[in-house]
């Protein structure tokens, strides 16, 4: 029985791409056969986590040392050791003095390694196997960090879950041309381009009397957002909707679906609105290109190319069939690629072609 520790920063308390890709692996990790496995989250609440069978859940509710005094005294009885963030290699440079031998995984996202790691890091890392979301973050994190080799990386990238629930309510007005974003609106990231999409609508309304453009998500730059939407004239075209629980039918009946990025690790997003066989627009920029397939899936536009941004939404609203065309083409490649049986398939495929059992 090979004992798994699956160490990460946080996966119930927040929400997000990282807690979601938490999720899927330890969900994945489950299946595996042989495998006995404890997560480990520093910012967890103790109480918060569901019950996945074959997984027992540690919490620390922020106490970082109190989580590092759990793990030390139980390495002997731990085979492998996944580290669920990069900011957590200095747990593996301690974990390494008492169990010199351990076996070190890291999961990479996009930002968090799109740079040059501490000179320490090197010491865990040289021997780690590595699992990445996306080509982008692979290549950028070899790049930065040359003393990783192509051979250590595992290409894992996100999966979702394809259930449909029926019978949900549209919430839109029907009588609209309606895009959505779903996207914290942090200040710290300002990269979503959202302000760009703001700044196409003056142009749109021209040509499409009834757009509405619904932001879900929520976070400190939503008053910049809304000042610029003032500012412009088109703060009737633009609904910020904050926190939304129950999000799918927001992409089930909108028309269109468009987050311009520059920064996005992987875009789950994109997948959540494929899903419900729905046109999207990207930035040409980071692991969206994974997903994004240009004039395939969807288009693409140089990030805050108010132009092209304008032009690819004035596309899909004047040429209904193209709008499906590539809104079919781009759930096909989501079921070719990104399903959690893949997911699973993929981490299997993985531990069986490395005897660590």
């Amino acid at each position: 029985m090979t004992k798994v520790c699956y160490l990460n920063l946080v996966t119930f308390s927040k929400t997000g791409g990282i807690e979601n890709y938490n999720k899927t692996f330890l969900t994945a990790l489950s299946r595996q056969e042989n495998k006995e496995v404890i997560a480990i989250s520093i910012y967890d609440k103790a109480h918060e986590h569901p019950i996945i069978n074959g997984v027992k859940f540690k919490n620390f509710d922020g106490h970082r040392l109190n989580a590092v005094k759990f793990l030390i005294p139980r390495l002997q009885h731990i085979d492998i050791l996944i580290l669920a963030h990069v900011n957590l290699v200095p747990v593996a440079l301690i974990a390494q003095i008492f169990k010199p031998g351990l076996k070190i995984y890291l999961n990479i996202y996009g930002i968090d390694v799109w740079k040059k790691l501490p000179f320490l890091y090197q010491f865990v890392l040289k021997r780690a196997t590595i699992f990445s979301i996306s080509r982008y973050t692979t290549e950028t994190f070899i790049k930065y960090n040359p003393f990783i080799k192509q051979e250590q990386i595992v290409y894992l990238p996100p999966a979702i879950d394809l259930t449909i629930k029926p019978g949900s309510e549209n919430p839109y007005q029907i009588d609209e041309y309606n895009i959505l974003t779903v996207s914290r609106l942090d200040s710290n990231d300002n990269y979503k381009g959202i302000d760009s999409i703001i700044k196409t609508l003056p142009l749109l309304t021209k040509e499409i009397k009834n757009i509405k453009y619904t932001i879900i998500g929520k976070g400190s730059d939503k008053t910049r957002l809304e000042n610029l939407a003032q500012q412009l004239g088109v703060q009737n075209q633009v609904q910020f909707k904050g926190f939304v629980e129950h999000i799918e039918p927001y992409y089930e009946y909108c028309d269109l679906f468009i987050l311009p990025s520059k920064n996005e690790g992987f875009g789950i997003v994109y997948l959540e609105a494929m899903k419900y066989k729905k046109p999207v627009i990207a930035a040409n920029s980071g692991g969206v290109t994974d997903v994004v397939l240009d004039s395939h899936t969807g288009f693409l536009c140089e990030y805050d190319n108010i132009d092209c941004l304008t032009d690819k939404i004035l596309k899909f609203s004047m040429n209904g069939e193209l709008a499906i065309k590539l809104g079919e083409n781009g759930y096909k490649y989501l079921i070719e690629n990104f399903t959690f049986n893949q997911f699973t398939q993929r981490l299997l495929s993985f531990f069986k072609g490395n005897s660590y059992d």
